[in-house]
Order: structure tokens, then sequence, then C-alpha cells
């Protein structure tokens, strides 16, 4: 079975709905604790909440903007600090893709 991107928002065109994308990896599960880095002084927790090699799915509260490319803390068996550039947002979920040499090793 493939593991495809959700598409709902995809769009040819002429409007018509587009094929869904192939995932570039698997994602797994995860539920580890976060920090997007909105600025200098500016740290918000999140939940990365799927994780695969190439991106993850946050939870991040609606009310906060974020912009289009941010670096992203994970907390896992070790702290890691990746830039991430920002892919889709519906509500409290957002997905992020790993950027270049920052890609996380799952």
């Amino acid at each position: 079975m493939t593991d495809l991107r959700d598409s709902d928002a995809a769009e040819d065109a002429e409007g018509r709905k587009a094929d869904p994308v192939p995932r570039a990896g698997r994602r797994r599960r995860v539920f580890q604790q976060g920090r997007l880095v909105l600025g200098p002084d500016r740290l918000v927790a999140c939940e990365v909440a799927d994780l695969s090699v190439a991106g993850a799915r946050l939870r991040v509260p609606a009310r906060v903007a974020l912009p289009e490319a941010f670096s992203l803390v994970i907390v896992g068996d070790d702290l890691r600090t990746v830039a991430v550039r920002l892919r889709w947002r519906r509500g409290d979920f957002a997905g992020v893709t790993f950027e270049g040499a920052g890609a996380y090793i799952a």
C-alpha cells in the first residue's frame, strides 16, 4: 500500500482535483515535545505527532501564525534543531518538510 499525501486542497489549472502525491518517506507516529523558533526571542511549544526522514506533522495552537520557514527543536533521545518549511496548515495541525542538510534521521 502506497502512503499518499492528503490532497484535498490540490487542484489543477482547470479546478479539478489533482492526483495524490506519493510521500517521500514513511511516517511514524511519535509524541515528542518540540519548540518552534519564530524569532530571536520567540519560542512556541508544540507537539511532534508524526515524523519521517522528510518531514513532520506538528500540533500547534491555531492562533499561532507560522512563517513560511523557521527552525524546529525536537526533544527526543537527544536535542535536535532542524530548519523546516511549512507545507500545510489545518486547525491545530501543521505539516513541515525538513530543509537541506538539516534533514531528520529517524
